[in-house]
């Protein structure tokens, strides 16, 4: 004779009732080019967006980011955005002419403000709990501006000679459905 015994069955799309905090589903997106922006406007980076259809309208959407970005001088200044369909998330409060982003580098923000920068790849890594409330496809994005008449690039430096001691990196978008 067969016995099954257990002390709690788990429901597949998360804790049991009265829980919270399971990961119910993940999802990411990798990029392995690059991507070069010189814009005084809010541009989306391609490559760097990942869609994901929340399975409880109450669930609570991890977002993971892990960028690199280059410049081709010291005085870049850029700023980076979270945006979730064409809504802005995990920004800071507007203050005067100061921009609202999830991260951003001012002028001289790169480790000198001679054209040294260009040798120079900064990691930025984001994290944001977001509850969209939906059940409905929901795109995650990052978009770049800079309005400093530099270029900025991602997974590259400014300086990309064709030589082992210039890298090429890889970034990514992660996204988690937390239960509610």
């Amino acid at each position: 004779m067969s016995e099954l015994r257990t002390n709690r069955i788990v429901p597949r799309d998360g804790l049991p009732s009265g829980s919270s905090g399971g990961i119910i589903q993940m999802k990411q997106t990798v990029k392995t080019d690059t991507f070069s922006k010189n814009s005084s406007s809010w541009a989306d980076i391609t490559g760097m967006s990942v869609s994901i259809t929340p399975t409880r309208a109450d669930s609570k959407v991890f977002v993971m980011v892990d960028i690199k970005i280059g410049t081709d001088h010291g005085d870049s200044d850029f700023n980076i955005k979270i945006v979730r369909g064409s809504t802005d998330v995990y920004i800071g409060d507007t203050d005067g002419s100061r921009r609202s982003s999830s991260m951003g580098t001012p002028s001289y923000g790169m480790p000198s403000n001679t054209s040294d920068g260009q040798y120079y790849l900064k990691q930025v890594s984001l994290m944001y709990l977001d509850s969209p409330s939906t059940t409905s496809a929901t795109t995650y994005k990052l978009q770049i501006i800079n309005v400093g008449g530099r270029t900025n690039f991602v997974n590259r430096t400014g300086n990309d000679t064709n030589s082992q001691v210039y890298p090429r990196t890889a970034s990514s978008i992660t996204v988690m459905e937390v239960s509610g």
